[in-house]
């Protein structure tokens, strides 16, 4: 009996043996495949993650971009405007509703009551004479953008008027100065002025205008205030018949602003930089280079006016703000002069403004696009060339185009969003082999007891960790 029980124990014993031995095969097989499964997981998100660093730059959507798709969505409105128009010399109102996107309120425009028209007539010899009604108007007669002192009874006004109407016709202008106070002595001043044509070989629609008023006396001398008035005459041109004349204020001045010593004192600056509206897509890099170079170049006593028509984004943006923070930029958003059809976006107008808003601010004013860089002789600076200048009120710079030796021609046509672009590619690249590599070792550990082989592993994933640290880093 005993003899029988320990061979049935034996029997038993294998038995269970073998069972224990198939379930630890099942457990492994499974493992093997929840191991193979997560190791296709990370290649799969590696080859990902490379191919996105591959796609060019242009596929990739930044948070500017979803951010201006949003604010198209949620700021849409409709706009209605109502203009009555009335005869020659009156008043004419324009009334402006804007509605919400999807607004249940519908505003109808009222109907603007024509002029009365004139019919044709037959003459008593039977010719018959005919009538033209003329509606509307075709240009303005002058769009003012600024207006500036000069001096003690001197000021400049600058502005667009309408080229066909200085093309045939000549068109007068005069300047009125009404004091504040009415007790004033010779309440009322008014001068003949002479206009200015700085792109008359330009203009199309409009042209530029600065049209300079001089007194005969001073003006404002008492400080206690008054205002600049601006008629501007047609004299006949477009219709003969009629000389249609506009009046309206200019300048204003309050009693106790007028600071007389800012035309003898000496300027806040020694260099004061007058830009080109800027527009299209302008790259934050170059901007950059170009501010801080020039900055550098000027000195402390500079000053940047830099006029936006468009081209600074938000990227250009972040660029000025850190100069604007430090008192080297004033930027002037110039984008509504875009209405009105002129040469080169208005370029010399908004020059013309500038220089007569800061010319008593600064000892030079330069004009000059931020794609070009003042260039010095060696050994001199912008002081000394200046100073061997200072006999002359204006001078030009000889243009030359930048030579070509000194960029990289290695980078030339590539352009990177990010600065670290290389490394992010290079660093998933890494990354791809590594995991690769891991997946080996981890299938030698799991598939083979030889240790040897998988030191072997892990020696030469050490290595490349260390290669890609001393290329890349």
């Amino acid at each position: 009996m005993g003899k029988e029980r320990s061979e049935k124990e034996k029997v038993g014993g294998g038995e269970h043996n073998k069972r224990n031995m198939f379930v630890s095969c099942v457990v492994m097989n499974s493992c093997a495949a929840e191991l193979k499964l997560v190791l296709t997981a990370l290649l799969v998100l590696c080859s990902i993650a490379t191919l996105f660093q591959i796609l060019p730059s242009r596929f990739a959507i930044s948070a500017s971009d979803l951010r201006f798709c949003i604010s198209r969505i949620t700021t849409t409105t409709t706009t209605t405007t109502t203009t009555t128009i009335s005869p020659l010399n009156s008043t004419t109102t324009t009334t402006t509703t804007i509605a919400p996107l999807n607004s249940t309120t519908t505003t109808i425009p009222l109907t603007p009551s024509p002029p009365s028209a004139q019919k044709d007539q037959v003459a008593d010899n039977g010719v018959i004479k005919r009538v033209f009604n003329p509606y509307g108007s075709a240009a303005y007669n002058f769009i003012t953008m600024g207006a500036y002192r000069g001096g003690h009874n001197t000021f400049a006004i600058i502005g667009l008027a309408s080229k066909p109407l200085l093309l045939y016709s000549t068109p007068t202008y005069q300047c009125e100065w009404v004091p504040e106070s009415s007790s004033a002595s010779n309440s009322t001043f008014s001068t003949v002025s002479y206009r200015i044509l700085p792109d008359w070989g330009y203009g199309r629609v409009y042209t530029v205008v600065v049209v300079n008023c001089t007194f005969s006396e001073a003006v404002n001398g008492e400080n206690s205030g008054g205002k600049l008035f601006l008629e501007a005459s047609t004299s006949g041109g477009g219709d003969k018949n009629l000389n249609i004349t506009d009046r309206f204020e200019v300048l204003n001045e309050s009693p106790g602003d007028l600071n007389m010593s800012l035309f003898s004192s000496k300027p806040k600056y020694d260099y004061l930089y007058c830009g080109s509206p800027l527009y299209g897509g302008l790259s934050p890099q170059r901007v950059r280079e170009w501010i801080a170079y020039h900055v550098r170049l000027f000195g402390e006593r500079s000053h940047f006016v830099i006029h936006d028509a468009g081209g600074v984004h938000e990227e250009v943006l972040e660029v000025l703000k850190p100069w604007m923070e430090l008192g080297y930029v004033t930027l002037q958003d110039v984008k509504e002069q875009e209405r009105f059809d002129g040469y080169y976006h208005n370029q010399f107008m908004v020059v013309n403004d500038c220089l007569h808003r800061y010319k008593f601010m600064a000892k030079w004013m330069f004009f000059f696009d931020v794609d070009e860089y003042i260039y010095l002789p060696p050994k001199n600076t912008i002081k000394s060339v200046l100073d061997s200048l200072s006999g002359y009120t204006q001078f030009t710079f000889e243009q030359m185009p930048m030579s070509s030796k000194l960029c990289l021609s290695a980078d030339y046509g590539r352009y990177y969003r990010y600065i670290h672009a290389h490394s992010l590619s290079s660093f998933t690249l890494f990354l791809f082999f590594c995991t690769i590599e891991f997946s080996f070792i981890l299938a030698r550990l799991v598939s083979s007891s030889q240790n040897y082989k998988m030191g072997l592993s892990l020696f030469f994933f050490l290595f490349q960790y260390l290669c890609y640290i001393y290329i890349y880093i």
